[in-house]
């Protein structure tokens, strides 16, 4: 069935970046070629090409020369992939949504993350690595709906940033899923605290201050109202 026209190199590649991801396109799998993929979705070859071309950049298919396209779920273990990792998130809070943890367990709640798709497969090998358990007992306080909303929010964010790649103003958004994978959302030791008041702001962000400095200065509390 072809899609509709109108979809963006973005699009597709945030399609098959969260496919990837789901294990609907296996980790190894052959991709679709640049033609199939054009009649999949209504549009050209050169826009599946461009699709194509933003999933290598985000790390998530390599080529190998002469054969096709691949999936890769998992980079070599020298790489952070600031997608996978906001997937990975993602995926830790969906699950933790769909879970029951009682208030009498002797030990804290954990989730199996990471590891090799390969894992208790016959063909493993020295890059076959294991799942490692992963202490949410921070995050299981939260109500179930909240976590469900931050699983959206990741997934959408890794789509976009399949769709138009890492910038510097990701980088909140990347290591908040790299504190929830690196130590289930729990403050580092060291951190200080975020005063409930409000964090620093950055010195662009009062873009009224640049049009109207005088608001920025104290106001008389008997005087006029501004």
């Amino acid at each position: 069935m072809t899609v509709s026209t109108g979809n963006s190199p973005g699009l597709i590649a945030g399609d098959l970046a969260v496919a990837i991801h789901q294990g609907a396109i296996r980790d190894g799998e052959r991709l679709p070629s640049q033609a199939r993929l054009a009649q999949s979705y209504g549009v050209s070859s050169g826009t599946a090409a461009a699709a194509l071309a933003r999933l290598a950049t985000a790390g998530l298919i390599r080529t190998a020369p002469g054969s096709g396209t691949y999936a890769t779920s998992r980079p070599s273990p020298a790489e952070r992939n600031p997608v996978l990792d906001v997937m990975a998130a993602a995926s830790v809070c969906r699950t933790l949504a769909g879970q029951e943890f009682g208030s009498d367990e002797l030990d804290p709640p954990a989730l199996p993350i990471g590891g090799s798709p390969r894992r208790g497969a016959v063909r493993e090998d020295d890059e076959t690595l294991p799942a490692r358990r992963l202490d949410v007992g921070v995050l299981t306080v939260l109500d179930r709906h909240v976590l469900r909303w931050m699983s959206e929010a990741f997934l959408s964010a890794a789509r976009r940033l399949v769709a138009r790649g890492v910038t510097d103003a990701d980088r909140h958004l990347i290591e908040s899923a790299r504190a929830i994978l690196r130590d289930g959302g729990r403050r580092p030791a060291g951190q200080p605290g975020i005063a409930l008041s409000a964090g620093p702001a950055p010195a662009d962000e009062d873009v009224v201050l640049r049009i109207w400095p005088e608001r920025g200065e104290p106001r008389d509390p008997d005087g006029p109202p501004s």
